[in-house]
């Protein structure tokens, strides 16, 4: 069983994360992984797919992510935390204007991130609308 103060350190360790990531640190999550992390990406996103180590997140991950979400818009709507996994709810819009409902799943251990699951609610709001019928 887990203590209450760790479950909470944990919470509180991941939501300082994102807080500096949206006052524009940009290596507040990649400093805060450990060596051997893992990104395991829902398949249905254009970056989807399991992704290791800070360098390779940073490199393939994050630019796509930035060039489908308006990162302004992005705001953590929840977190949770049990031991050494947190989970965050996060909203925002992507680039073409349309909400975007992501969550993500942690696994904190020696204090660092070891693992990440992303999900995502819907990502027909990632697509280009369809063009215009010719008149």
């Amino acid at each position: 069983m887990t203590s209450p103060e760790h479950s909470e350190r944990n919470r509180e360790f991941v939501r300082a994360l994102y807080v500096a990531s949206f006052a524009g640190d940009i290596d507040a999550f990649p400093k805060a992984m450990a060596p051997d992390f893992i990104a395991d990406v829902s398949p249905q996103l254009p970056w989807g797919g399991v992704h290791r180590g800070a360098d390779e997140f940073v490199n393939r991950v994050l630019p796509q992510l930035a060039a489908a979400i308006d990162f302004g818009s992005m705001r953590l709507e929840s977190i949770s935390a049990d031991g050494d996994r947190a989970a965050a709810l996060l909203h925002a819009r992507t680039t073409l204007g349309a909400d975007f409902w992501l969550a993500e799943h942690w696994v904190i251990q020696a204090g660092k991130l070891q693992r990440l699951r992303v999900f995502c609610y819907d990502t027909r709001s990632l697509e280009a609308p369809p063009a215009p019928a010719a008149s």
